[in-house]
């Protein structure tokens, strides 16, 4: 009796975005019933999803047209009643119509799915080899990181791998490419006007500068890239053998746009490396049953958010004028969080299964991003390494020890031992700076790591005018919402949490005047903190008046530019670090 779990899956119910699925499970003869399951998340996006929901009209036989009887135990377990039977047929359908990089989605121009929403395991079965048919309507073509053994039929060597594997099946465009002598292909659905050359050009760019990090071939036989574009649509997945994008077909141009789609595919391509290989003991192996829990996922991501838009400059992709830019704008999305104050890297990392995925309006209060703060303090702690070692170590040193000792070795690291890693491939001392930045809730203060490489961080309006009197300032996000004003958050210590703001209020005037979203700006403008006025609003559809007493708004702008006079030191280790020479205000002035 061969072990292998088979799988069919066709896509003749396109139009009812329904996959049919035909599994066939080798058993025993010996259990009385047999435990088929579905995973409830998929490996690299952190939050329960439920996909059992989409799953639908399981039958099971034993292989020969004899039923054998099902019941399901819980959300995401289906027992059949296995008696003799030397297999189990199990036949569903799968409703796909979430167009993500994370679940499954089919129609008239394709179909796309991640294993973990498709494929039924049993826990006996999962180590072994899985093997799945696609029966693809006539003229399409199939694409996904296995191993194709016969036309249309794939192969993974455990559970885990088809799932990590996945499938993008349709009439899409395949550009092959080699880079680092080893073939890559790029799967195109959707529309992408840049010209083929330039995206390879680029894509090799990318993945021959992060190879160089790591020092070593890449490691994989091949890899595929899966390019999703569809209007209003932004996402990554990771995987061992490929990715999966999702973009706007309008992100390829002007430029910085285009620079924001390459730091998408350096993002997903560097996990390769950090999150599929370099991980913490809790994921891998996986549990899909519930949630696998860990510390690190800022290392995971925030690490990862760091080096994607690094390796651009270092590839040439993106000037650094550009970076320090996003920098300054990821710093003053930081400083607009009061819920950095709230919640560590750590325990943001932690909570990632209960928050960062399910946002609300308070969430802006009490949480931080392990992706946004992780990815700066991920670049603070690159620096405090070159200055400590006096420019001899840097974060590549660290992600070469995670590589070599771990990633390589197949196993998981310590979920406590972070910091002692990155201490034994830097040498240098690194207790104050956790204790700061990862492990506390201290305010980030980048001013003084970024003075060593001749930088500062400078915060105004968004004119530039420093001479300009504070304006007046409500402390509530809001969105425009037609004719009125809709509050999304009100923040934590603002003006409006002590006035009695709450969230979904509607703002339909100030002082007696109706305004939209720019009116109330404008007017706001020319208020001086300290100000009080008359805010008219629908709460529950009752409408209500409330006085509040104006603070002083933040800055709007933040920048991230070289210091006045930078000194040698200061100069060569920007150097070494960007690559290109610091050009300071001063000269800047006189050029």
């Amino acid at each position: 009796m061969s072990d292998v779990v088979e799988y069919r899956i066709d896509l003749l119910l396109r139009h009812a975005h329904l996959y049919t699925v035909e599994a066939r499970f080798p058993v025993g003869g010996a259990e009385p019933w047999v435990d088929l399951k579905l995973p409830v998340w998929t490996p690299g996006s952190y939050l329960v999803r439920e996909f059992e929901r989409h799953l639908q009209e399981l039958v099971c036989d034993d292989g020969e047209g004899r039923p054998l009887p099902v019941r399901k135990v819980d959300k995401s377990t289906w027992r059949v009643d296995a008696r003799a039977a030397r297999r189990i047929r199990a036949r569903y359908k799968v409703y796909a119509w979430d167009l993500t990089v994370r679940s499954a989605h089919l129609d008239d121009t394709h179909g796309f799915w991640n294993g973990a929403c498709v494929f039924l395991y049993t826990d006996a079965l999962a180590s072994g080899p899985h093997r799945v048919v696609v029966a693809p309507p006539l003229g399409w073509q199939v694409t996904v990181g296995l191993e194709e053994t016969e036309p249309h039929t794939y192969v993974a060597r455990s559970y885990d791998e088809l799932v990590d594997s996945p499938f993008e099946v349709g009439t899409h465009e395949v550009v092959s490419f080699l880079a680092q002598s080893k073939a890559h292909r790029l799967a195109i659905w959707g529309r992408v006007e840049t010209p083929r050359d330039t995206l390879v050009a680029d894509f090799i760019k990318i993945i021959e500068t992060a190879q160089a990090v790591f020092g070593e071939p890449l490691p994989y036989p091949d890899y595929t890239f899966i390019l999703l574009t569809a209007a209003n649509q932004y996402g990554g997945l990771e995987h061992a053998r490929s990715c999966a994008l999702l973009t706007s077909p309008f992100t390829f141009q002007p430029r910085k746009k285009y620079e924001e789609f390459l730091e998408l595919v350096s993002h997903e391509f560097f996990h390769l490396w950090n999150v599929k290989r370099i991980h913490p003991e809790a994921l891998g192996p996986f549990d899909y049953q519930r949630e696998n829990y860990t510390r690190s996922l800022w290392v995971m991501e925030g690490v990862t958010s760091y080096y994607d838009r690094y390796l651009l400059v270092r590839a040439g992709l993106q000037p650094p004028k550009r970076y320090l830019e996003k920098l300054g704008e990821e710093l003053g999305k930081i400083a607009a969080i009061p819920g950095r104050f709230r919640q560590s890297l750590e325990e943001s990392s932690f909570d990632a299964w209960i928050k960062l995925y399910r946002p609300d309006e308070n969430s802006v209060n009490s949480t931080i991003s392990y992706y946004l703060k992780g990815g700066v303090v991920s670049l603070l702690l690159d620096l405090e390494i070159r200055t400590q070692s006096k420019g001899t170590r840097s974060l590549d040193d660290v992600m070469r020890l995670l590589w070599q000792r771990y990633g390589k070795a197949g196993k998981g690291f310590p979920d406590d031992g972070v910091q002692a890693i990155v201490e034994e491939a830097s040498g240098c001392a690194l207790a104050a700076f956790f204790d700061r930045y990862v492990r506390g809730r201290e305010e980030l203060d980048a001013n003084p790591i970024l003075r060593t490489v001749g930088l500062q961080v400078k915060a105004g309006a968004e004119d530039d005018d420093e001479n300009k009197a504070p304006q007046g300032w409500l402390g509530c996000n809001l969105k425009d919402d037609g004719e009125s004003v809709l509050v999304t958050a009100a923040l934590d210590g603002g003006p409006a949490v002590g006035a009695g703001i709450y969230a979904n209020d509607e703002i339909i005037a100030l002082d007696g005047f109706r305004c939209d979203l720019s009116g109330l700006k404008d007017r706001l403008a020319g208020r001086a903190p300290g100000d009080r006025v008359t805010l008219t609003l629908f709460r529950r559809e009752e409408l209500r008046s409330i006085a509040i007493t104006l603070g002083e708004k933040p800055p709007e702008k933040w920048e991230v530019v070289p210091v006045e006079d930078p000194t040698d030191a200061e100069r060569a280790a920007y150097q070494a670090w960007m690559g290109q020479p610091l050009e300071s205000e001063s000269e800047k002035k006189d050029a």
